[in-house]
């Protein structure tokens, strides 16, 4: 039996398909977004939109960029000679920093 209508129900479901998100959270999330002001959704939508559509994969180092090369690869300081191995993109600002 669903609780919700289904507006909420969809937003939740779709929420609690990200990772790390369970449906407890997805709840929380969805009534948080709902309850948020339409131009700060409207904001969070777009930022949502341009990530997806701008990241792409530097084409020398495979790390996520908006550029490619990325700004590690074509930055004049880097020492090409050298390079880091990491599992994961995330990995490379732990690094960075």
């Amino acid at each position: 039996m669903n609780y919700y209508i289904e507006p909420i129900a969809r937003l939740i479901n779709e929420l609690s398909r990200l990772p790390g998100i369970g449906g407890k959270s997805a709840q929380r999330l969805a009534f948080h977004i709902i309850n948020m002001p339409k131009d700060q959704v409207q904001v969070l939508t777009q930022a949502i939109l341009q990530a997806r559509n701008e990241v792409k994969y530097c084409s020398v180092c495979c790390n996520m960029t908006d550029r490619d090369p990325c700004a590690i690869c074509s930055s004049n300081n880097r020492d090409k000679s050298v390079i880091c191995v990491v599992k994961d993109p995330r990995d490379v600002i732990a690094m960075k920093k």
